[in-house]
């Protein structure tokens, strides 16, 4: 049995408050409650209070216990709130920790300073944690767990993507309680919560340890109010922020898409970014803004602070508006990765194990395609709210039939919604049906080379399929399109456009 965290279980959180005599009302507060100070590579300073109901003094590690890179001041105090300021050498080569003890009214309470490595890349983690809503960026944080095997926590937002049982055993899986239904909104801020406190286990564990964040594009302030909100060195975590699909282009084209409005809104958001308190040397401030689920406005910026980046399928359907926007755009940290790439770099026993967690049987359609000798083509249906619709869907296959049939076998994937399709292989003598719920990404991705032709209305999966195996669209021409498939079929001559 995998350890399957269920988010309806409640969980106390950590109050970073010590005894310090039997009156229960006298506490000592270090650094408002936090066990430890994390600092980057750069800092030369840093500041722990403390709050205390008697005097206070400090022990430092025994000799060649690892404090000749720092000096404290001072090492002792009275009752009451005092300041200790901690000089740092400079730091050129790996982390470092020391354990401080706090000693007060006889007893002891350790406290963690650490500094991280200079440069740690992206590939650097100790520790992944993967936060994916919606479909495209659970299955990129689905092949990326599968590429390393270090320890990991891992939320998806819907069910129905993976099996929780079938994860890797490094792997604590955070999904719904309800398998057949998102996550509500009260179980995603309880496994925020069961996040938050993970981390701030393994910091107290491994005071120097590098973190890697995969989440959802949406999503993207998740990066700081866990780790960096929690005292941790924003250098010691790594944040890849995922493409959801078209929502990604189209909110770029929402917030900086009209010249007149581009700069302004770029450098509000930017200002909103940097408000947080990103080296705060282990003191919150007080304005600090509260968290929130969703800061779509701030992706763009963020992938220009070190050790964001942001992970889409095609970062030139990313627009310019003009010359400030192009000069941005020269900033973001953009990588252009397709998953069917992921999928492809993965060792085959991984890749077995991607589609068991996915419940999707590769073997099953490699038959169906190489049942003849005839090459492959797949078409996309849609969904349907009226007669018309279906009747010109049918009309659509009628016409790939007759103009593909005898080159190639035909597959028609329905649209999860669309029933009418369900008599097309008694209608079209020679065409296959999908099936309608499967996960169709995965398809796609995993028989890429099997696929000759693909085509049909349009959909998001094309943002994800190269641009030359895409035949045909359902369309009068790509600027009839939504974006950002207007994009990328603007210079696709081999495209036919049908009406």
């Amino acid at each position: 049995m995998k350890r399957l965290f269920r988010l309806f279980l409640a969980s106390a959180l950590l109050t970073g408050a010590w005894a310090c005599s039997d009156d229960k009302t006298s506490e000592v507060r270090i650094n408002d409650g936090a066990e430890f100070l994390s600092l980057d590579y750069l800092a030369r300073s840093g500041k722990i209070t403390v709050t205390a109901p008697g005097p206070w003094e400090i022990t430092l590690p025994e000799e060649g216990g690892g404090d000749d890179w720092f000096t404290l001041s001072p090492l002792s105090g009275p009752e009451g709130y005092s300041e200790i300021e901690v000089t740092l050498e400079a730091n050129g080569g790996a982390a470092r920790s020391a354990l401080l003890t706090f000693v007060c009214g006889g007893k002891t309470y350790p406290f963690q300073l650490s500094q991280s490595a200079r440069d740690t890349g992206f590939d650097a983690p100790d520790y992944y944690f993967y936060a994916a809503f919606g479909t495209m960026p659970a299955l990129y944080s689905g092949l990326h767990l599968l590429s390393h095997d270090k320890p990991s926590y891992f939320f998806y937002e819907r069910p129905q993507t993976f099996d929780p049982e079938l994860f890797p055993d490094y792997a604590k899986v955070f999904t719904a309680a309800n398998p057949n239904a998102g996550a509500t909104t009260e179980e995603i801020y309880e496994m925020g919560r069961q996040m938050k406190r993970r981390i701030l286990e393994i910091n107290a564990e491994d005071p120097t340890a590098v973190f890697g964040l995969y989440v959802t594009d949406l999503a993207c302030r998740a990066g700081y109010d866990w780790f960096v909100g929690q005292g941790i060195d924003s250098a010691r975590v790594k944040v890849t922020m995922l493409s959801d699909g078209t929502g990604t282009y189209n909110n770029f084209h929402t917030f900086f898409g009209d010249p007149a409005t581009a700069e302004q809104n770029w450098n509000d958001y930017a200002a909103q970014v940097e408000a947080l308190d990103w080296n705060h040397g282990g003191r919150y401030p007080e304005t600090r803004a509260p968290e929130d689920l969703v800061s779509d406005e701030w992706i763009a910026y963020l992938s220009t602070r070190p050790n964001y980046r942001l992970m889409l399928q095609n970062s030139s359907l990313m627009e310019s508006s003009g010359p400030f926007m192009t000069q941005k755009l020269a900033e973001m940290k953009m990588e252009s990765v397709q998953p069917y790439e992921l999928l492809t770099a993965l060792p085959e026993d991984a890749k077995q194990e991607f589609y068991r967690m996915a419940n999707f049987s590769y073997d099953h359609f490699k038959d169906l395609f190489d049942a003849s000798s005839k090459g492959n083509l797949i078409v996309l249906g849609t969904s349907h709210t009226t007669d018309e619709s279906r009747q010109q869907q049918a009309a659509y296959v009628q016409r790939i039939m007759d103009q593909y049939g005898s080159e190639y076998d035909v597959f028609f994937k329905p649209h999860p919604a669309d029933n009418s399709s369900s008599d097309y292989e008694e209608r079209f003598p020679g065409l296959t049906l999908l099936p309608g719920q499967m996960p169709f990404e995965i398809f796609v991705w995993s028989l890429l080379d099997e696929i000759d032709l693909i085509g049909g209305y349009p959909s998001t999966t094309f943002i994800s399929v190269p641009l030359d195996k895409v035949g045909f669209l359902f369309a009068a021409d790509a600027a009839s399109l939504p974006r950002p498939l207007n994009l990328l079929f603007r210079d696709a001559p081999n495209v036919e456009w049908m009406q």
